[in-house]
């Protein structure tokens, strides 16, 4: 699996193609409490993407750390050509 991005509060670490196709697009990144593009995570998973979340446990409560986008290298080119046709979707008027 290869990694693409690890989104967290004030702290996304995005793969350079990723972020570059993302800018382009000219979607809000900050849309949701400082987590960079989290609301496009159902577009990256319809791209082919799979996502995996951090959350710590402390007794009876939890709370989010991050999540984590992967997809399997094979995947990989396929995920960034249907993504941008995915995006430009949001972007139609």
């Amino acid at each position: 699996m290869r990694q693409l991005a690890r989104i967290a509060i004030d702290d996304s670490r995005y793969d350079d193609r990723l972020w570059k196709l993302l800018e382009e697009t000219g979607l809000d990144r900050d849309d949701f409490e400082g987590l960079d593009y989290f609301s496009l995570l159902p577009f990256f998973v319809l791209a082919g993407a799979s996502v995996r979340s951090h959350v710590h446990l402390h007794g009876d409560h939890s709370h989010f750390e991050a999540v984590t986008l992967e997809i399997p290298e094979e995947l990989e080119e396929a995920f960034f050509g249907v993504l941008p046709d995915l995006l430009d979707q949001l972007v139609e008027d």
